[in-house]
């Protein structure tokens, strides 16, 4: 069986051909520096400049190899043509577009007997065109002897290489001379045989995709907006329609996108929890949400948030969250529902109303005022809520707040009345002090000489007016003070310098002139 198979096999077929070789310069760096996207787009762009021109020239495609390309022609003329032809190309295109679309290749052509299978040549010439271009530069058409010798020389000028040789003594190189400008380095003769080639595109599914490729953050971005916006849109009519079962499971979809965690989402997503009871859940949605934004505290929000304060079933370890996200992150918008539960019926709710409107600094008197009133008339307010009521009273200070303190301090209370009667004293003692600074920083009122006179002098004055009151009194007070000034005068004199006794000198007179009252009386 096997013989019979070796018999219907083909021969292999020989012909004598020219093998044009072609490699892309600096491919592995450039590929290992690149995107799959944009190395499938670069080899797109050399394949559509190539081939053109290889079949115009009558070549036929072996096989590519990544970057390197394999071709035969029958006659070695064409051969060499048609690899000037592309190198003239390649240089065209370079010049008019960037570093990056840029696309340099190495050429080298060998003419002999090869084997030709279906997809593939093999032989020696195959061989030493892989060697040549080895010894080939960027933009240069190299050949061997063999090719140099069956061309037709008057259509491709050449130039000797460099002494280079293949095989000692058997093969040398030659290479195609380049006479134009650096945009037609083979001054474009051969390229013009063919006519005007268009420059490739590239077809529109790769297009597509390298339009892709080049902004997918953009339209994936795009993408989970437009998804987003109609999941919450969906969301909002099934929150309108009271069925908030279904509005969570809309919003589940989103769980794998970052629009998931926005603020406008966790809204919705607390108001669909709030709405089927979850009430702790919905909490910790609304508090991300103005964690993140806290402008989306709308209208829904707030009434939501003052359910949570005044529900019973509000988990109590997240009841100072509640107040600090009230007072800190909502703001004046929950101002006015706070203020009224701080006069409802419910104690703790009121007490933690007032706290979230301390918090915001929209607290007042009357806030305070009413609070207080509300705990102080509770038979069942526990002693903590009575000593906070009666410090919100202290705070508040005002006529009503101290006549409540005072009713308060005279009930005798078990708990409270003694800190009610601390309260007065002192609000009664900053009131005292703030007095007297007062009367410290105000001007000094004016005297005349007749007020300035020292209480025994006035006192003396009268007695001298009132004779049989003076001889009751004027021996107890009127001496004492002429005496103690004359006893001192004698250890001033003993001790003074002139100078200070001129000043003693007159003080004694001025003394003697204040004091008339006690001669007459003790005459």
């Amino acid at each position: 069986m096997k013989n019979v198979v070796e018999l219907l096999r083909p021969a292999h077929r020989t012909h004598n051909l020219a093998i044009l070789l072609s490699d892309m310069k600096g491919f592995t760096a450039r590929t290992s520096q690149q995107t799959r996207e944009e190395n499938a787009r670069m080899l797109a762009f050399h394949d559509g400049l190539l081939l053109p021109v290889i079949r115009g020239f009558g070549g036929r495609k072996v096989k590519s190899i990544g970057d390197a390309l394999l071709v035969t022609f029958r006659s070695p003329t064409d051969c060499v043509l048609c690899g000037m032809a592309m190198q003239d190309r390649l240089a065209s295109w370079n010049s008019r577009h960037g570093p990056l679309e840029k696309i340099e290749v190495r050429i080298a052509i060998s003419l002999g007997e090869v084997r030709v299978d279906a997809d593939d040549v093999t032989g020696d010439p195959v061989q030493l065109a892989l060697r040549a271009s080895a010894f080939a530069d960027a933009g240069e058409v190299v050949l061997t002897e063999s090719v140099y010798l069956a061309m037709n020389k008057s259509e491709v000028p050449t130039e000797p290489f460099p002494v280079r040789e293949l095989r000692v003594g058997e093969t040398r190189l030659h290479r195609a001379r380049m006479i134009g400008p650096r945009e037609l380095p083979y001054d474009g003769r051969a390229l013009q045989r063919l006519g005007k080639l268009r420059d490739p595109r590239l077809p529109l599914a790769t297009r597509a995709a390298a339009f892709v490729a080049r902004r997918w953050p953009v339209l994936a971005a795009l993408a989970l907006c437009v998804v987003a916006a109609a999941a919450r849109l969906r969301a909002e009519q099934m929150l309108i329609a009271k069925a908030p079962l279904a509005a969570l499971a809309e919003l589940d979809k989103l769980s794998d996108s970052p629009r998931s965690r926005s603020a406008q989402v966790q809204v919705l997503r607390g108001r669909a929890e709030h709405a089927l009871g979850q009430l702790g859940m919905a909490f910790a949605d609304f508090a991300a949400a103005l964690d993140a934004d806290a402008s989306v505290a709308d209208a829904e929000v707030v009434r939501a948030l003052m359910d949570d304060l005044e529900s019973e079933a509000f988990p109590l370890q997240w009841r100072r969250a509640l107040v600090r996200v009230l007072g800190e992150r909502v703001g004046a918008p929950a101002a006015e529902p706070l203020r009224g539960i701080v006069r409802s019926q419910h104690g703790r709710p009121r007490r933690e109303a007032l706290e979230a409107l301390e918090l915001m600094g929209q607290a007042r008197d009357e806030d305070r005022l009413a609070l207080a009133t509300a705990e102080l008339s509770d038979k069942a307010a526990p002693c903590p809520a009575i000593l906070n009521a009666v410090r919100v009273l202290v705070v508040a200070g005002t006529e009503p707040a101290q006549a409540l303190l005072s009713r308060t301090a005279a009930e005798k209370r078990r708990c409270g009345s003694r800190e009610a009667a601390d309260a007065l004293r002192r609000l009664e003692r900053s009131k005292i002090q703030a007095a007297g600074g007062a009367r410290i920083a105000g001007p000094a009122p004016a005297q005349d000489p007749a007020s300035s006179r020292s209480p025994t002098s006035t006192s003396t004055s009268s007695l001298a007016a009132a004779p049989g009151a003076a001889a009751d009194v004027a021996p107890a007070r009127a001496p004492a003070p002429p005496r103690k000034a004359i006893r001192r005068r004698p250890k001033a004199k003993a001790k003074a310098t002139p100078g200070k006794m001129a000043q003693d000198s007159r003080a004694a007179a001025n003394a003697a002139a204040a004091s008339p009252a006690p001669q007459t009386t003790s005459r």
